[in-house]
């Protein structure tokens, strides 16, 4: 069932009520989000598994590895226009914007496997659980993608939904302790990766290098 304006409205007053119960700053004007289409299985488990792969070039693995091993499992479809570029350069020529980038995908990949009901929880307050890898494909070991091509399952729309409506209040959260130069009580970065894959997740018209990520 499609989640009505109605509905849209009620979760943001849970969330706003969550977020001051937590001691941060709310903002009472800050919209409800676009009614929009979410991703299927198929589009979400690609997107992990290209994310997946990808974190590992932050790590010093070596970039033809890395393309070589994503191409075997027939997953380049899913790469973003950024990532494909990136794969054609060699390890030394990578900015460490880049490098620090594939870094952070771990918490974007992380509320995907929440998405995916790997994990059963997404807690702002903490970073990507330390057991996270042992759930995924370890390229270092040869593994095939198997572990997120058995995956059967992802939450429902209004799971989603609500997730993705707490997290784009915290984002707003964020920013503006940034711009006024008050101490915010979150990492902004594990919630804007986190919001950033849980936006993709939720909206098709969003390609991966331009999600939408005004507050």
């Amino acid at each position: 069932m499609a989640i009505t304006v109605e509905d849209k409205i009620a979760i943001k007053r849970d969330n706003d009520l969550k977020i001051k119960e937590q001691g941060y700053k709310v903002n009472d004007w800050l919209p409800i989000l676009d009614s929009s289409q979410m991703r299927d299985i198929k589009q979400i488990k690609g997107r992990m598994s290209v994310m997946n792969a990808l974190i590992n070039i932050a790590f010093d693995a070596p970039i033809y590895i890395i393309k070589d091993w994503i191409a075997a499992q027939k997953l380049n479809n899913f790469l973003s226009a950024t990532e494909q570029e990136l794969l054609q350069k060699d390890n030394y020529e990578l900015e460490e914007q880049e490098l620090n980038s594939l870094s952070w995908y771990a918490e974007g990949l992380w509320a995907l496997m929440w998405l995916t009901e790997m994990c059963d929880k997404l807690v702002a307050e903490e970073y990507v659980s330390d057991h996270a890898a042992s759930l995924l494909p370890n390229l270092e070991q040869g593994e095939s993608n198997r572990k997120i091509d058995n995956l059967k399952s992802i939450r429902n729309e209004r799971e989603l939904y609500t997730m993705l409506d707490y997290y784009y209040r915290l984002h707003w959260y964020c920013v503006d302790g940034r711009l006024n130069s008050y101490e915010v009580k979150l990492n902004e970065g594990i919630v804007y990766e986190r919001r950033k894959a849980l936006e993709w997740a939720f909206n098709r018209s969003n390609d991966w290098d331009n999600v939408e990520m005004s507050t």
